[in-house]
């Protein structure tokens, strides 16, 4: 190889050398924010909530796409991609496990959320689809998703920072049932990716609440602590815990195992400026979901040549007359056919048991007003299902019938017996989901024709 030498005078040699120092500090700028904008980039999630569960032994659970839906639009105001998903089946949670890992490599943050039924076998814990059918130990790796596969997904995508969240310790009706017995709450995890925290509703070993209200007793403490003043992965999950083990009176302690300077450094709260795109983004993430037409005349009158502004045109084209009837009180966009299915589980007060059922039937809505009909009025084993949708969505139902099995009436009411009932639920133009208010656990799911 052929040596090139340079010999400079004196000044020259000055000139050029603060020529080559300001090159190199130049450079060294530009790569340090192009690495903090690649540190401070891609955020990507994957949120589960499964809760529709088929088989018997899996008591179905009311919270956790309440808990996937609220989990998912605050991590989107963090900055996260997130893929959402709810009442999955196990083809579709290897579908959507499979789209995570695709999109995690190199990312800044990869955040795991799961809601719903979770059981250990063999010291490994499985993740529960809507439709596994589980009858011994030797079928749950079958049937469930191994916490492992995500793990080596997380491995594989080498992101900077791992985060694994399970509201999955429910209570399990099956503990005991298997030779293995230790199917209460999830097992201890093994060995995770460097740079994983990975967080539990309690103890290993235990079991969660699904919680009273509208999220499990980990996602509502997680979802105050994101309302804080710090937004660090540590000041959030200590702000989390301290709520679980007030609503639970101090029976349930979120576990978290993983690197504590981790959880000192993830921030998830991003402090670097998006620039002028970044700022139209996030204006328009937080506004996407909206019903208000208001959110979308103001991003055209700050954005009238923006990225979404044919979106935001076409949302309040449909909006406007939405919010009209919203005034009025009346609304005609539930109008039409739909499937009831209505869920009763086992019940017992004081030294009353009742069976739990369950059964379908149809029902129209005209103008806001709700009619169903199962069986023929005046007969045992009916019901009339009467209710009214607000233009928002709320929904009052009154249903009212004559008994069946007496079996599942508290007191072993004789067939024929008189009984009645209050609802109360959400719709959305495609689906709806009602509750019964009194007596017993009974939950109602409307799916439009």
């Amino acid at each position: 190889m052929r040596a090139h030498f340079f010999v400079m005078q004196p000044m020259a040699g000055v000139h050029f050398l603060k020529s080559l120092i300001s090159a190199f500090i130049f450079a060294f700028l530009c790569i340090s924010v192009a690495n903090a904008a690649g540190s401070q980039g891609r955020r990507v999630a994957l949120v589960i909530g499964n809760g529709n569960y088929q088989q018997p032994l899996l008591p179905k659970l009311k919270n956790p796409p309440n808990d996937a839906d609220d989990i998912s639009k605050v991590l989107r105001n963090f900055g996260f991609e997130v893929i959402e998903r709810k009442n999955q089946t196990l083809e579709g949670m290897n579908q959507a496990i499979a789209e995570f890992g695709s999109k995690i490599g190199g990312s800044e943050a990869a955040l795991f959320f799961y809601a719903g039924h979770g059981i250990q076998s063999k010291n490994q814990n499985y993740l529960l689809p809507v439709n596994a059918s589980i009858d011994s130990d030797a079928s749950i790796p079958y049937q469930g998703i191994n916490l492992n596969q995500i793990l080596d997904e997380m491995d594989n995508g080498k992101s900077g920072a791992n985060i694994v969240i399970l509201d999955a310790c429910r209570n399990n009706p099956m503990s005991g049932k298997f030779r293995s017995g230790q199917t209460r709450g999830l097992a201890s995890p093994g060995i995770a990716p460097k740079g994983t925290v990975i967080v539990y509703a309690t103890d290993p070993g235990n079991v969660a609440s699904d919680g009273d209200g509208r999220n499990g007793l980990l996602t509502a403490g997680l979802l105050t602590a994101f309302k804080g003043k710090d937004l660090t992965l540590d000041g959030v999950l200590t702000v989390a815990s301290a709520e679980v083990e007030q609503a639970s009176g101090s029976t349930q302690t979120p576990y978290i195992n993983g690197p504590k300077t981790l959880q000192k450094n993830f921030n998830f709260h991003v402090t670097v400026d998006p620039g002028p795109k970044g700022i139209e983004t996030s204006f328009w993430n937080s506004i996407a979901q909206s019903t208000d037409a208001s959110d979308f005349e103001a991003y055209l009158r700050k954005y009238p040549q923006g990225s979404y502004t044919a979106l935001a045109e076409n949302r309040l084209k449909k909006l406007k007359p939405e919010q009209q009837e919203r005034i009025s009180g009346t609304s005609t966009v539930f109008d039409g056919n739909w499937t009831v299915s209505v869920v009763c589980e086992d019940v017992q007060v004081k030294d009353k048991f009742a069976k739990g059922y369950s059964y379908s039937f149809m029902s129209e809505v005209k103008n806001g007003q709700l009619k169903g009909q199962l069986g023929q009025i005046g007969q045992p084993s009916s019901l009339t299902m009467v209710g009214t949708i607000q233009a928002d969505g709320k929904a009052e139902i009154s249903a009212n019938g004559l008994s069946g099995n007496p079996e599942s009436t508290l007191g072993q009411l004789s067939r024929g017996s008189p009984y009645a009932f209050q609802m109360r639920g959400t719709f959305t133009q495609t689906s709806g989901k009602a509750v019964r208010l009194n007596v017993r656990p009974c939950e109602a799911t409307f799916v439009k024709n």
